[in-house]
């Protein structure tokens, strides 16, 4: 199986971010516009974690004896 790069991850997921922002608040149950609006939100927090940790890993990557 082949592995997919985080980065990639992140690009993905930031299209699912994208998407949610088009339905949140065109959705008329409001219960279902809310837990699309955190879906959004943990799909945001997910993806940042995701770039934050493979820009630290690439950073130390790059520079030795970090």
């Amino acid at each position: 199986m082949t592995m997919l790069h985080p980065l990639f991850v992140a690009d993905v997921l930031e299209g699912f971010e994208g998407t949610l922002d088009e339905v949140v608040g065109r959705v008329e149950n409001p219960d279902l516009n809310m837990v699309l609006g955190a879906l959004r939100s943990r799909v945001t927090a997910l993806r940042v974690r995701i770039e934050e940790a493979t820009k630290r890993t690439e950073a130390s990557q790059a520079t030795p004896g970090v």
